[in-house]
Formats: C-alpha cells, sequence, structure tokens
C-alpha cells in the first residue's frame, strides 16, 4: 500500500502535536484531491471530498491505534467522504464523467467516460486497484467488504469496459510515416 505521508509526521500527529497535524494534513492532501477526483470525475467535488476528509485527518487522527494503521484510515475516509459528496450531487441526472470530460473524442476521454458510465461500487475498486495499485485484499479492507466482492467487482468491471472500450489495444501507435522518415 502507498504512503500518504512520512511515518515521522504520522508519528507525531498520533501523540497530538499540532504541527505535526497540519503538516500531514498538508502531506495528504494531493493524494486525497486525486483519489477523489479519479472516484467522483469532477474537480470541484473532489476538492470538496478531499477538504472534508482532511478536516476529518486533522480531528480525529489522534484516535487512530498505530501509524501503520493510518494509510488503511485515511483511504476509508476519502472514499467514503467522495461517496457521499457523489450521492448528494448525483440527482443533476448527467454523470460527473460526462462533464469533467467534454466533446473531446480522444482515448483518454473514452476511458473516463467509460469509467463515468460504471455504477460506485464497480468505479471504486477499479480506481483502487489500477489507479492507487493496491492489492485485493487491501481494498476488502477499505471498502470494508470481503475479498471475494472485491474480485468479483473487478471482474464485472474489466467486462464492462472490455465491451465500451474494445476497440483500444495497450499497443503504442504507430508513428507516423513522416515522424518515421524524419528520425523521430
Amino acid at each position: 500500500m502507498a504512503r500518504w505521508a512520512p511515518p515521522a509526521i504520522v508519528s507525531a500527529a498520533l501523540t497530538g502535536d499540532e504541527v505535526a497535524a497540519e503538516q500531514l494534513v498538508a502531506a495528504v492532501w494531493p493524494g486525497c484531491f486525486r483519489l477523489a477526483a479519479t472516484v467522483i470525475g469532477d474537480a470541484s467535488l473532489a476538492q470538496d471530498a478531499a477538504q472534508e476528509a482532511c478536516v476529518i485527518v486533522h480531528r480525529k487522527v489522534r484516535s487512530v491505534r498505530s501509524a501503520g494503521a493510518f494509510d488503511t484510515w485515511l483511504y476509508r475516509i476519502v472514499m467514503r467522504e467522495a461517496a457521499r459528496v457523489r450521492r448528494r450531487h448525483h440527482d443533476t441526472g448527467q454523470s460527473t464523467f460526462e462533464r469533467f470530460s467534454g466533446s473531446d473524442e480522444t482515448t483518454a476521454m473514452d476511458v473516463w467516460r467509460a469509467l463515468g458510465s460504471l455504477t460506485p461500487e464497480l468505479r471504486d475498486v477499479i480506481v483502487l486497484f489500477y489507479f492507487d495499485d493496491l492489492k485485493s485484499d487491501e481494498i476488502a479492507g477499505i471498502l470494508r467488504i470481503a475479498h471475494a466482492t472485491v474480485r468479483t467487482r473487478l471482474a464485472r468491471a474489466r467486462e464492462r469496459l472490455r465491451g465500451l472500450l474494445g476497440d483500444y489495444r495497450d499497443e503504442p501507435l504507430p508513428a507516423p510515416l513522416e515522424m518515421k522518415q524524419h528520425g523521430f
């Protein structure tokens, strides 16, 4: 599992050191925002979720039982806040990924649209598995679901994405003839 912050800062914050708690919030903010933005698909909503997560970290970091438990604890907080913001703003009828991606038809935008078409449960496991490089047992702990449920959701999400993005390949595109001729 990736580290959210240096262990020394986490340990100091757990003891009640206010300066360390502020340093901890500054250290985790970029990761909180990135994860929330990937899960929600809207930068302004992700900022709301990340800010709420950071407020919770600052207020409750002393309740974490050990520095080793901090990363899982923070993943849970960010995922919970992202889900809360996502539910609250779901009433618009338009996927946040659609608004986020615009009308550009590039491969990256198609991938974002495909992610946006997944249910939140499927999107969450895909984001944690592929974007955050977490193992399925870590995801199970973060989302508080069974390991088998994570594997099932990953399989369903992959199948759905395969259907939506079937024409895309993982191989790099060949360079245009002009570029080959000029040695680029």
